[in-house]
């Protein structure tokens, strides 16, 4: 049979829709009145603040349509608004010609907005084909292996000190969760992090898997690596982001790792494939960390986890998304799903904007410690419209033409 490419109908992208949605969070603030939390989101009982959720939908001439909406990323919507200029009368399954033409525009800045625009389009592919993501790449996985990744720590009456930590993850061990992450209180007195180290492996038990993400607070390496031998000690799957600022500099987490027997997990801060892949190289990180949000997408995000891959390396996904839920099952190695950023006063870390059943909330979770995968076409998510819609702040039109 000869192939006539003609015979292929093409389906042009002639109408990109960003938006956002300022969705209200109960109990939760910026503190900018304590330079220890620095504007950080923190327990504030009886405040009512907004998030925003950022939608960008994609449609074409021919009547498909894929979207993905998710917490807004600092400086995403014009960027996202740029993005859909450039995809603005393409064809539809021009991923990578897209993302090359976005990048580039967007220097010297990061396109985060490109992110929302790739996972749209990846969207609109599987929902044409009938095929949940998972499928489209190839996975076998119909469950994730959930951890429970707390919110940070405070003095404000929200994970206080090391035994709330504790008693909140023996509440969610009882509920199903087997494997639990801390961040940290955000002061970085490294007796009392190793201190609660020791207290989360002897409350909650020699099997489970335990992981500390200091989130940066420690200013000293030498601080880091008090903290990190006790997690070694402790045997912690892993050790994240112990250092100032905002782990970005790969020769001091070298020192970090020589200093240290215990996996170092690196590079939520440090976006894009090809800055993950120099600091992976440069002996900055045991393991990779990657968010669709953060690094260009699910285009982004293949790239580092193919990179990984070839290398032997594992890449984490960071924070909870319907995405990362399928990159998970289409993954060669076996890794965990990130249910972050919980607390007793917050227990659904996602914004709630689904009408299928998808949540993250910590009630969802299996007996076996596991979240399902949505087998629905593309994302496998259908969004409440009629929830979103009253509570839109801005919206942008892109039209072909």
């Amino acid at each position: 049979m000869i192939y006539d490419h003609r015979r292929v109908s093409m389906s042009t992208i002639d109408r990109v829709e960003v938006s956002v949605f300022d969705i209200p969070v109960e109990n939760f603030a910026h503190n900018y009145d304590d330079d220890t939390y620095g504007g950080s989101f923190t327990y504030a009982p009886g405040a009512t603040s907004n998030r925003s959720v950022l939608m960008v939908q994609v449609f074409t001439d021919d009547g498909h349509e894929g979207s993905y909406a998710y917490w807004n990323v600092s400086a995403a919507v014009p960027q996202a608004v740029t993005a859909a200029r450039v995809a603005v009368g393409h064809e539809m399954h021009e991923r990578e010609l897209i993302y090359r033409t976005v990048r580039r525009s967007a220097r010297p800045a990061h396109s985060y907005g490109l992110s929302f625009l790739d996972v749209a389009l990846w969207d609109l592919a599987g929902r044409a084909q009938n095929l949940s993501l998972t499928q489209m790449l190839g996975g076998h996985r119909t469950e994730v292996t959930a951890y429970a990744s707390s919110h940070n720590g405070d003095r404000l009456g929200n994970l206080s000190n090391q035994d709330a930590v504790a008693d909140f993850f023996v509440r969610l061990q009882d509920m199903g969760f087997r494997n639990f992450k801390m961040h940290s209180w955000h002061r970085g007195d490294k007796r009392e992090e190793a201190a609660n180290v020791r207290n989360m492996r002897e409350r909650l038990g020699e099997q489970a898997e335990l992981m500390l993400d200091p989130a940066c607070v420690f200013d000293s390496l030498s601080d880091a690596i008090y903290v990190g031998k006790a997690c070694q000690d402790a045997e912690f799957r892993w050790y994240e982001d112990p250092i100032r600022p905002t782990g970005l500099g790969a020769f001091a987490h070298k020192k970090l790792r020589d200093a240290l027997d215990i996996p170092i997990l690196q590079t939520e801060h440090v976006a894009g494939p090809e800055a993950k892949a120099d600091f992976l190289l440069a002996g900055g990180t045991d393991l990779l960390r990657v968010d669709v949000h953060y690094d260009l997408g699910i285009t982004g995000a293949l790239k580092t986890i193919h990179f990984g891959e070839s290398l032997g390396v594992t890449t984490e996904m960071h924070a909870p998304s319907p995405v990362h839920r399928h990159l998970i099952a289409a993954m060669q190695q076996t890794t965990l799903y990130e249910v972050a950023n919980v607390s007793p006063a917050g227990l659904d870390p996602s914004p709630e904007i689904y009408s299928c059943g998808y949540s993250d909330h910590v009630d969802t979770i299996s007996s076996d410690g596991t979240l399902a995968v949505p087998t629905g076409p593309g994302i496998g998510v259908e969004y409440d419209m009629a929830k979103l819609l009253p509570l839109r702040s801005f919206h942008e039109i892109i039209e072909a033409g």
